[in-house]
């Protein structure tokens, strides 16, 4: 069958060779305005020639009864064999369907046959899945785990070289997966600073990793007992012509719903209800012509989420998934809605979502891409239109190739040709969230007809090419484009000169004109002093304040902070890197410019949370947080507690110890907590890129390596971070400086 595969998507290239050609997939040549006209092309029209594409499977009139094979349906006594009686002796007669009936059936793991239907006729229809987890209810087999091939427990329900397949009917599978069975196999650090039980599939999952990195035949990759590495709901592998419809899926030990290498695959009316590790609902994998319509989705992890391969393996395979159509379903709870990764090494491309609703507080990301530089691949050709978002979590949308290793590895991803329009959202932390690397920005993003509102953070654009058009976006009533991540750089002293900068995302930044703004209070009333990209601060404006307003051409404007003017005797003329990010700091308020610092001695916990509190303005906390070693009546009381309550440091055994000094691995959690971004679910971080990595905790190992890679806090020397290390002013005002230019603040 997998030779037979690769002849199928040879034809279906042929097939498919229009819409190829209309794509412009592989195209990097042209005028900038024929690019632009590309990515205006893609529209869900394109997704009628896919449907053309998509079809249910047939099954030959022939029924049987699954109670006529011994099945006892009485909830308790393993039925098991009876399906796989029924299912084989329906394969043997040409095809058909097994009907099961009302009642509560236990089984383990069953292997559907070509031409067989597995019918739950009715809404009082129950199939158990046996929670005695051993080889012989759960055979070894081929299988993919988190798109790496292996074998493994096989799935609740699998399928292997098989074709016109499905499972249909009104009733429900239940995994009987809970925090004792199945998810307990998996424990993860999912908040930064938390700690975590053991992992019991962590040795097996790095084993499996290393495998694959390495080359090591799938045929000597086998767990099992003793491996943990938890299966899938329903994994259809290297098949064809497969329909999944109505039925109810209940607690899954992992993804829900995994085609797998297989072509014309329909999902259809289904509920998928699991909130445990990893369980993503649908997972299409390397999957040509897949529909997903009409489901609901409350889901632990993804509802949706697209996958083509992981690191060596997926490149050597180098299969897309692509041709999927993503139609009127229903989100729920989730950690992304519709999101395109993380394991897409072989790329995905020719997405065509409509018509889908988002509607919970503890889904985190409606629309979502993801990747790092470890996996690569491509994500090229997406349509998402005409989504309605209810409530969320963190984003409306959200992209980012700096999902957990982020830039650790060699193969850069790209984003490309996308196209988002007719959005409409409310709430969140961020309305768009979109970064890249410097080496590889967003391509061809139209964002069109998009409205956000309430959502505490307007825009995060990191890396977007030249040619992003923004048409109709507005964000807290504001439209874009428009200017953002205005700043000052330079330190405001007399005699110096500074220049001005922002992003102009989606316009033309030489329409844009710099107003230079002072005050003689941070607060006051602020008086135009200057205009122009460069001004050169007065010799007598030292003490006072400024400003600058960035403006473009259709008066839409943004102000950066305020920076005050140093004075002479507060400024030290040094090249060195670290006087020099005190008096950025210092111009800030995030520390006293007249304060006279030993810059080698030490720092202490309440000093870094006093920094914190000034960069980020946080004078009282919103609750009460009990601390066991500073009173309530103690003046620092409310700014440590404002800090604490953000997380961006943390209690110690319930205590703060103030003045006890910080080390480097809590320094580095501390800048990634405090640079204005969230990193929920951004994954974590298994393997240190330092020498002495070893002797990183594990709970701060993650934020150690984000921390290098957004030049935070780096190694103190040559690949040796040092992580016991206690931090030095110097360094900690290093450390605060880029973070507030980071976050803007």
């Amino acid at each position: 069958m997998r030779k037979i595969l690769f002849v199928v998507f040879a034809s279906l290239l042929i097939v498919s060779i229009m819409i190829i050609v209309t794509f412009n997939i592989n195209s990097t040549k042209g005028t900038e305005e024929e690019k632009e006209e590309e990515t205006e092309g893609l529209s869900w029209d394109m997704a009628e020639e896919i449907l053309t594409h998509i079809s249910d499977p047939e099954f030959p009139e022939y029924k049987v009864n699954i109670m006529d094979f011994g099945a006892n349906a009485d909830g308790s006594t393993l039925d098991t064999k009876a399906f796989e009686k029924a299912i084989q002796h329906v394969n043997e007669q040409g095809g058909g369907t097994v009907v099961v009936p009302e009642g509560t059936y236990l089984i383990g793991s069953i292997e559907l046959l070509s031409n067989v239907n597995l019918h739950l006729k009715d809404e009082n229809t129950l199939i158990k899945f046996t929670t005695d987890i051993n080889e012989n209810n759960y055979p070894v087999a081929y299988s993919h785990w988190e798109s790496t091939p292996v074998y493994n427990y096989r799935a609740l329900i699998y399928a292997y070289d098989a074709e016109n397949i499905a499972v249909t009917g009104k009733g429900t599978l239940d995994g009987q997966a809970s925090d004792s069975v199945w998810w307990d196999w998996k424990h993860q650090i999912e908040a930064t600073w938390s700690e975590s039980d053991e992992s019991l599939q962590e040795k097996a999952s790095n084993q499996l990793r290393d495998m694959n990195n390495s080359g090591v035949p799938v045929e000597e990759r086998v767990f099992g007992d003793g491996g943990y590495l938890r299966p899938n709901f329903i994994q259809i592998i290297e098949s064809e012509n497969v329909l999944l419809e109505d039925v109810t899926l209940n607690n899954s030990p992992m993804w829900q719903v995994n085609p797998v290498l297989s072509t014309n695959i329909t999902v259809r009316g289904m509920t998928l209800q699991s909130h445990g590790h990893n369980n993503d609902g649908i997972d299409p994998e390397s999957s040509n012509y897949v529909l997903i319509e009409d489901n609901f989705f409350d889901t632990g992890d993804d509802g949706i989420a697209i996958k083509s391969g992981r690191d060596l393996d997926g490149r050597e395979l180098d299969i897309p998934s692509q041709n999927i159509i993503i139609q009127n379903n229903t989100f729920a709870d989730g950690h992304g809605g519709i999101a395109l990764g993380s394991e897409m090494s072989g790329g995905i491309k020719n997405v065509f979502a409509n018509n889908n609703h988002f509607d919970s507080p503890n889904l985190t990301y409606p629309l979502r891409f993801k990747t790092n530089a470890k996996r690569g691949g491509v994500i090229e050709n997406i349509y998402l239109g005409n989504s309605e978002i209810e409530t969320i979590n963190e984003a409306t949308i959200h992209g980012t190739m700096y999902y957990a290793d982020g830039k650790n590895g060699d193969y850069l991803p790209e984003f490309k040709n996308i196209l988002i329009e007719n959005v409409k959202s409310n709430g969140g932390e961020y309305g768009i969230f979109m970064e890249a690397f410097e080496e590889v920005p967003i391509k061809g993003l139209v964002l069109r007809n998009v409205e956000i509102t309430n959502t505490a953070n307007a825009i995060r654009a990191m890396n977007w090419a030249d040619d992003t058009v923004m048409e109709n976006v507005t964000i807290n009533g504001e439209t874009y484009p428009r200017p953002t991540d205005t700043r000052i750089l330079g330190v405001p002293s007399p005699g110096a000169q500074l220049n001005a900068t922002s992003l102009l995302i989606g316009g033309n930044t030489d329409t844009i004109s710099y107003t230079w703004l002072i005050s003689d209070t941070k607060d006051g009333t602020y008086e135009q002093i200057a205009t122009g990209e460069q001004w050169t601060v007065p010799e007598n404006v030292a003490g006072k304040f400024i400003k600058v307003t960035v403006k473009d051409k259709n008066n839409s404007e943004q102000t950066s902070i305020a920076y005050q003017v140093l004075k002479n005797n507060q400024v030290t003329n040094s090249d060195s890197s670290v006087e020099f990010a005190a008096n950025r700091i210092a111009s800030k308020g995030i520390i006293n410019p007249d304060s006279t610092i030993n810059l080698n001695t030490e720092i202490t916990r309440i000093e870094v949370a006093r920094m914190l509190s000034k960069m980020w303005d946080l004078t009282t906390p919103e609750q009460d947080i009990d601390i066991d070693d500073i009173d309530k009546s103690d003046p620092d009381y409310d700014m440590v507690a404002a800090v604490l309550e953000e997380e961006m440091l943390v209690l110690q055994d319930g205590n703060f110890n103030p003045n006890d000094t910080i080390t480097r691995e809590e320094m580095a959690s501390v800048a990634v907590m405090s640079s204005g971004l969230s990193f929920k679910n951004a994954s974590t971080i298994y393997d240190s890129t330092f020498n002495d990595g070893d002797e990183i905790e594990d709970v701060y190992l993650t934020n150690v390596e984000r921390a290098k890679q957004f030049n935070f806090l780096t190694e103190k020397e040559s690949d040796i971070f040092s992580p016991k290390d206690e931090v030095t002013y110097a360094e900690a005002i290093e450390v605060m400086d880029r973070v507030s230019d980071f976050a803007g603040k």
